[in-house]
């Protein structure tokens, strides 16, 4: 099969790229009530959406203070759209009306053929603007921006733009179908489960962030050792407050709770221990 062949029988694939670590995802698979696949890095995770998955209910799922993009292509029309913060949003009106309002004031489109499909010169440089003002683009980006919506459509052009607009590329690669999703670092795959579980893989999983506590618990997941080092630890304390609690006095109760408070910490530590081992295994 020729390659113009193979674009065109493409089917289309969308991408919503937001603003939320890999440790978030499970609480997003059980609020969704659906699986997805997802690639996270430096903080964003770009999701592949399925059948029944909203993409607007996922771009207002991450950092409600954050953009969020849907990208669409078949290997012929494209399609970026930047969907404003939820913090943005009028909080007395329903977000999915407004964003569904907005949605022709905030999305690049891109048709088959020489030319960008835009509806008149003036509707795409107001999109321009509009895009621009949501990513605080100065004027020289802006421009760029503008040339990109003249641009005809290509595999390179929405990753051109997520790079102008300071966004990871990843997400369009993964719409584009450059590469496998197993070829990426930091995919996962996310089910529905209950809180309680979601908790734990919440907690098991490897952050893509660089801050104090994504790197502690990045550090734990990779060595999960640490988490029996800290647990074992921390039984040895609970039993030493228990024994001298038994013995009564003034501070007996204070102990005992104490004691009770470590004790409790080390079987959570260990249950992370093992929800971290059984997700390296799978």
């Amino acid at each position: 099969m020729s390659e113009t062949a193979h674009t065109t029988a493409r089917q289309t694939r969308t991408v919503a790229l937001l603003h939320a670590d890999a440790p978030q995802l499970p609480f997003l698979a059980g609020a969704l009530g659906s699986p997805f696949t997802a690639v996270t890095q430096d903080s964003w995770s770009a999701v592949l959406v399925t059948p029944g998955v909203d993409p607007l209910a996922l771009a207002a799922a991450g950092d409600p203070g954050s953009v969020s993009v849907v990208l669409t292509s078949d290997g012929e029309s494209r399609t970026l759209r930047v969907c404003p913060p939820v913090t943005a949003l009028d909080s007395h009106a329903d977000w999915r009306e407004q964003l569904a309002e907005l949605a022709e004031a905030t999305t690049l489109r891109w048709g088959p053929g020489e030319q960008a499909e835009t509806p008149s010169d003036v509707e795409s440089a107001a999109v321009v603007e509009t895009v621009a003002s949501l990513r605080d683009l100065d004027p020289a980006a802006t421009a760029r921006l503008e040339n990109y919506a003249r641009t005809p459509s290509s595999a390179l052009l929405l990753e051109s733009v997520l790079q102008l607009l300071g966004l990871p590329v990843m997400a369009a690669k993964i719409v584009e179908q450059q590469r496998e999703l197993h070829e990426f670092e930091g995919v996962g795959e996310y089910e529905p489960r209950t809180t309680g579980l979601s908790l734990l893989d919440a907690a098991s999983v490897e952050p893509s962030g660089n801050d104090v506590l994504a790197r502690i618990q990045r550090a734990y997941v990779r060595r999960p050792a640490l988490l029996l080092a800290v647990g074992g630890a921390e039984v040895a304390l609970g039993a030493g407050l228990a024994g001298l609690a038994s013995r009564g006095g003034r501070g007996a109760k204070l102990l005992g709770s104490a004691s009770a408070l470590m004790l409790s910490d080390a079987a959570v530590q260990t249950a992370l221990w093992a929800a971290v081992r059984a997700r390296k295994r799978r």
